[in-house]
């Protein structure tokens, strides 16, 4: 690739589409696990996908330089080149649009001095070299032990029989069939038996896992176990998406052979919503886990753990108790940090923030008008008081900014028919679990 990066527009590249592998949960190729590239057909080696009907348009890769390089991915790499704004890009430019730091700006900014290189392995028109891979991003099927209330049968198998009842979703009889073919099917058992991603390991510096709750997928064990005994285990860095309801002994001991590992607790809530939001994590069992945890960095550098909130309708109003639940983790158990990331303990002050999207019926923009007024002075009480109670580091200021933004989604137009759906299929979901959300979210008794 001749051009640099000062030559393509900043508003649309995006560092990760140039050096990122990323998985879907049922094993397909895609650009990240935010995008919506939804025709990308691309599978690993290995995996049987001729006896189900909705994958036969869909086709297995030859090698990883196929799997890399699904026509709509180089497509999707040669239009952000050209400095235009993909569909499949979507959430990151509606984060933006509403002035909230998206995965594209931060990756960019994160890897800034690495721009220039990373675009020496993508043609003009899109092709991607293999070589250029250093972030493997890989999405463990949808075996899960909770289903949480914004989740979905792609991510969770434990939804699957619930979906049933849930009268307004945007997804169709495919997605059944998908997360039945995750379940029986899980593409990475395969993967990892052939070595599919060998080739590129020696350059990988990250690898993110992904679920379902990648702690309950045994095989990744011992994947990980095979990336020691090959020596490329001190050059990797672990991320993981986790729920923070397990921590298995054999996984602790096998970090300690990594480079580095980054936990993201998935933890939208405290105490009882917890409960509900999650479904059916204990908040005992969690603040457990993570007594675990604050041991096990305690004598580890290069530990890190942080939190991930998807903010929705069910926690928008004790989004406070979040971050100041946060705070008093990072006063009790951050034990280094500077801008270089070496660090370790307990990373952020404030969560990052993830805005749901699916079910659409649960966004913010659709709260009650009363009550986007008391979320709006809560989120502004919690900007103005936060940082009177601690430091906010420098590199965290944009993230206090992102939190006072939610108040322009807040304000955007809702639609009232997707409150109703919200009504109906919040009954549908209370009454399969034989739960009540009055019991959890007090402002619902009004208007439910």
């Amino acid at each position: 690739m001749s051009k640099k990066y000062s030559e393509i527009k900043d508003k649309t590249f995006c560092f990760y589409a140039f050096h990122a592998l990323s998985t879907h949960s049922t094993g397909k190729t895609r650009l990240c696990c935010v995008s919506n590239n939804k025709k990308t057909r691309t599978y690993p080696t290995g995996l049987n996908i001729s006896s189900w009907s909705f994958l036969k348009k869909q086709k297995v890769a030859k090698n990883i330089e196929d799997f890399i390089n699904d026509s709509e991915l180089i497509e999707i790499r040669r239009t952000l080149l050209n400095g235009e704004k993909p569909e499949s890009c979507k959430f990151c430019w509606m984060r933006e649009d509403a002035g909230i730091t998206s995965i594209r700006q931060i990756e960019n900014e994160m890897h800034k001095d690495e721009i220039d290189e990373s675009l020496h392995y993508v043609d003009n028109t899109g092709y991607l070299k293999k070589e250029a891979i250093k972030y493997l991003d890989i999405t463990l099927g949808n075996i899960c032990n909770l289903k949480c209330r914004t989740c979905s049968p792609r991510a969770s198998h434990y939804w699957i029989e619930e979906f049933k009842t849930v009268p307004y979703t945007s997804w169709n009889e495919n997605v059944l069939s998908s997360a039945k073919f995750m379940q029986e099917n899980p593409w990475h058992i395969k993967a990892f038996e052939n070595h599919f991603f060998d080739s590129v390991l020696p350059n990988v510096e990250t690898i993110n896992f992904l679920g379902g709750e990648p702690l309950a997928v045994k095989e990744h064990y011992d994947w990980l176990e095979h990336i020691i005994d090959n020596g490329w285990s001190h050059n990797i860095a672990l991320h993981y998406n986790t729920n923070a309801t397990m921590f298995p002994q054999r996984l602790l001991d096998i970090w300690d052979r990594f480079k580095a590992v980054n936990l993201s607790l998935s933890l939208d809530a405290v105490g009882d919503l917890a409960h509900y939001v999650r479904y059916p994590s204990k908040w005992k069992q969690i603040q457990k886990n993570i007594g675990r945890l604050k041991e096990f960095t305690r004598t580890r550098e290069m530990f890190t753990v942080q939190v991930h909130t998807t903010v929705s309708m069910l926690n928008i109003l004790d989004l406070d108790k979040m971050l100041y639940w946060c705070r008093d983790q990072y006063k009790e158990w951050h034990y280094y940090n500077n801008e270089t990331w070496n660090n370790w303990g307990f990373e952020n002050v404030l969560p990052h923030f993830n805005i749901v999207n699916e079910p659409e019926c649960m966004h913010i923009r659709h709260l009650p008008d009363q009550i986007k007024l008391i979320a709006k002075e809560k989120i502004l009480e919690v900007y103005e008081t936060l940082p009177k109670t601690i430091e906010i580091p420098t590199w965290e200021q944009d993230r206090l900014e992102d939190f006072k933004n939610l108040i322009n989604l807040i304000d955007e137009a809702k639609n009232n028919e997707s409150w109703k759906h919200f009504v109906e299929n919040t009954y549908a979901s209370d009454s399969f679990r034989n739960i009540d959300i009055k019991n959890y979210i007090p402002w619902t008794r009004d208007y439910l």
